[in-house]
């Protein structure tokens, strides 16, 4: 048995399309530094985010890749990262959780990543590294479900 969503909700992250039949995407540059491509979202009231991304690799790149995080905020101003936890013996350990995705040499590649939602808001920031001449880019959409 599947959950039933009463709202899922298309929210564009990095780029824009077109609502034409098929529909067009449009992707914006990418940099080396989070501050420069980041994307506040208010998810208050919805239990769970997918983030879709179309990442294209610079023409005659190879072996790049993103790097994004996603952090939460109660108030829109001050920003938490998200955990990842490891266990050893009895001790966890927390370190602040960064995602990263190696594209296809000169080309797109997708990837698709779920997470629960238990914050008001979101901030998705990403990055690009391992770039030697031409910085690739990015389309990402987030689809929020939720009561």
């Amino acid at each position: 048995m599947s959950l039933f969503y009463r709202s899922q909700d298309p929210v564009p992250v990095f780029g824009s399309r077109l609502a034409a039949s098929p529909f067009t995407r449009t992707s914006v540059a990418l940099t080396n530094a989070y501050a420069d491509t980041y994307k506040e979202i208010k998810v208050g009231g919805y239990s769970k985010m997918n983030l879709d991304i179309l990442y294209t690799m610079g023409a005659a790149e190879t072996a790049n890749t993103i790097e994004f995080k996603i952090e939460g905020s109660p108030d829109g101003t001050n920003w938490y990262a998200l955990a990842n936890e490891s266990n050893s013996g009895a001790v966890s350990t927390l370190l602040a959780r960064n995602w990263t995705f190696t594209g296809t040499n000169a080309a797109a590649a997708t990837i698709s990543i779920g997470i629960d939602v238990f914050y008001k808001y979101v901030k998705i920031s990403v990055q690009e590294t391992g770039v030697a001449a031409n910085a690739g880019t990015i389309y990402a959409e987030a689809t929020l479900s939720g009561a």
